[in-house]
């Protein structure tokens, strides 16, 4: 078992991430208080990529702010291809796959939940999709997905309306079903592109990325999935309307940084201030 103790404000990883192993494509997790389901989540995918991509991967297990023993369980799965980044403050999802993003090695960036919701079989079709794209979006809600049927019905609605308030306020988007699935593809070289666009830290994420990649004009391509909702421990149903608000006001943040009013409310001005400490308030 790796230790990795935690020092305020700084990440930890073990010595042997540095090294010099160059895979081809990286899987980021984050996973705050997954102490329960990120054990299991492990072990199917670290199972799946020895039989069909030995010697290909990594696993960036993203852990902001736990406080319960993530931490533990994910560094006993500590080496050189999962390699454990621990946070001691709240960086929310956003913020954890942009560190991801920024310390992965591999040509593409494959990002999932930690609660198991998709099946490791449907990675390979992302990989298939991203020969053809630069970003590969999971769908939920498509002809053809196997969405099991276990949502609550208010995580549904509330689903359906965020979508399409999405698709109001960006109309690049109108073509995109599902932002919020947890399964995503990524190339580098995209990244490396929309980079310093990104910088929503919540659920919020997702469009941030998306928006930003239709923007540089990259390919988006959205596949259908088999997708298994997991309720237990579900930190969104907990607080979905605290989460909801928070998500309404990051899309707000994003419109406007988008807009002629970007100068003005991402300067030095009083607004900014006045719209970063409303976000704070609800994360």
């Amino acid at each position: 078992m790796v230790s990795l103790p935690i020092t305020e404000g700084k990440l930890k990883v073990p010595d042997f991430s540095l090294g010099e192993f160059k895979p081809s494509f990286s899987i980021a997790i984050p996973a705050f208080n997954e102490e329960t389901r990120i054990e299991e989540t492990l072990q199917k995918w670290i199972g799946f990529l020895d039989r069909f991509y030995p010697g290909e991967y990594e696993i960036l297990v993203i852990m902001d702010g736990c406080t319960d023993n993530t931490v533990d369980v994910v560094s006993k799965f500590a080496n050189e291809r999962v390699v454990p980044l621990v946070y001691s403050e709240r960086l929310g999802k956003g913020g954890a796959l942009i560190e991801a993003f920024k310390r992965s090695r591999g040509d593409v960036i494959f990002f999932t939940d930690a609660d198991g919701s998709l099946n490791v079989d449907e990675f390979a079709s992302f990989m298939n999709a991203i020969e053809f794209g630069d970003l590969v979006i999971g769908c939920r809600y498509f002809r053809g997905s196997d969405f099991v049927v276990s949502l609550p019905f208010c995580r549904l609605v509330f689903s359906r309306v965020f979508n399409g308030l999405v698709q109001l306020l960006f109309p690049k988007l109108r073509g995109v079903y599902d932002t919020q699935c947890g399964a995503k593809a990524v190339r580098r070289g995209v990244i490396s592109k929309v980079g310093d666009d990104l910088f929503i830290t919540d659920f919020t994420f997702d469009i941030n990325l998306i928006y930003s990649v239709l923007r540089f004009g990259f390919v988006v391509k959205e596949i259908p999935v088999e997708y298994a909702h997991v309720e237990s421990d579900s930190k969104v149903s907990r607080s979905l309307f605290k989460i909801g608000f928070g998500m309404f006001l990051s899309l707000v943040r994003l419109r406007l940084y988008y807009s002629k009013l970007r100068r003005l409310v991402f300067g030095d001005g009083v607004l900014r201030r006045l719209v970063g400490f409303l976000v704070k308030v609800v994360s």
